[in-house]
């Protein structure tokens, strides 16, 4: 079975570069903070042409911690999409906010920004969206809206690692933008970890105390300037990042010549692949189609040792942590219809050639 994902091959050619990156930490016992991170923080903000990167525990922290100092309270309203994994949703509801959801466009399960427009009011304070899949999401139309109506935007940005829209890095548009560096990750870490960007210096600076018990000097570390968290990435992690980061462009463009490939033998079979934007540079997390028979193609590829995933089965307005939310089936019928679709096959940069060559045959022996 050609596996969905192999992260053993990817760590087989890296281990002992990253061995002596550790090496290196463990003889400083630069274990939870030291040099490697500063410099982490620092090639990941030159990645997304942001003049400041924090590294913290996860992508989650970084969502809690970037609603959080950017102010967003109890009371508040955060308008995002459904078509994401829960913790884009879950940060909110963690700062004692409301998700309000919002359907999204029926091609790439992206935010559609004329549906955000119907649900401003005057509780609304940010958007809270998410790249899907690594694809862009429509940032003109986005941005000029927070704008007119003076709205956050937080770019949940976990799945798009080196995504340009317009040439423009995704994670710069807003006031920070998200990342999960998860080991699964375009660019992972070999356990959880995760990165806020932003061109802002005092909401970078208040990040920075939230992860880190409200210190602001750590010349004065028991001076305590609000209540925090112990959310810092582990300078481990950022050691094996700083062995990775360099990677990531191969990674993006092997990944990406693989799913034009897969798009092309798709449409041989009168069939839509994965579609981005062509004024879009996605970094494909995960390559994702829509399939109206999902389980009959997700069998076909199955019976001829091809691993699928579905990335995710439900919609945020519809799961059971949501349902005090009030949503019902029906309400965000594009969403539905997407997550309801989504069927993902095996992309990433250590597939071998004749594997690629064995799930195109297998794409071409499909009847609809």
């Amino acid at each position: 079975m050609i596996p969905l994902f192999n992260l053993k091959r990817q760590h087989q050619d890296l281990e002992q570069k990253i061995f002596a990156a550790w090496k290196i930490a463990y003889n400083k016992n630069a274990f939870t903070s030291g040099t490697e991170t500063v410099k982490f923080e620092q090639l990941f903000s030159k990645i997304c042409q942001t003049k400041y990167s924090l590294g913290v525990h996860s992508g989650t922290d970084s969502l809690i911690i970037s609603l959080k100092a950017a102010g967003i309270k109890e009371g508040d309203e955060v308008i995002t999409t459904p078509c994401t994994f829960s913790a884009s949703a879950d940060c909110i509801v963690h700062v004692g906010a409301k998700p309000v959801f919002v359907d999204v466009n029926p091609d790439n399960g992206n935010i559609d920004p004329k549906e955000i427009i119907k649900k401003i009011n005057p509780k609304t304070k940010a958007i809270l969206l998410v790249h899907l899949y690594g694809i862009p999401c429509e940032m003109d139309e986005i941005v000029n809206i927070a704008k007119e109506k003076k709205l956050i935007i937080i770019e949940d940005a976990s799945h798009a690692h080196g995504s340009l829209y317009k040439g423009k890095p995704v994670g710069s548009f807003g006031l920070a933008g998200c990342f999960s560096l998860y080991p699964s990750k375009s660019l992972g870490a070999l356990g959880n970890a995760g990165i806020i960007t932003s061109n802002n210096a005092s909401f970078i600076k208040k990040a920075a105390m939230l992860a880190n018990h409200g210190i602001k000097d750590m010349d004065k570390k028991y001076t305590h300037h609000l209540n925090g968290f112990n959310k810092l990435i582990d300078n481990l992690q950022s050691a094996a990042l700083l062995v990775k980061t360099p990677l990531l462009k191969k990674t993006i463009e092997t990944k990406l010549k693989i799913a034009k490939k897969y798009n092309q033998t798709f449409s041989q079979i009168d069939m839509t692949g994965m579609p981005w934007p062509e004024y879009t540079n996605p970094s494909i997390y995960v390559y994702a189609i829509q399939a109206k028979n999902r389980n009959k193609l997700k069998k076909h590829f199955e019976e001829n040792n091809v691993g699928t995933g579905i990335y995710y089965p439900i919609p945020l307005h519809l799961q059971p942590s949501m349902k005090k939310l009030g949503y019902k089936k029906g309400d965000l019928p594009n969403a539905e219809k997407f997550f309801g679709q989504t069927l993902s096959i095996p992309i990433f940069p250590e597939l071998q050639k004749n594997e690629i060559e064995h799930i195109i045959a297998v794409i071409k022996k499909y009847i609809d």
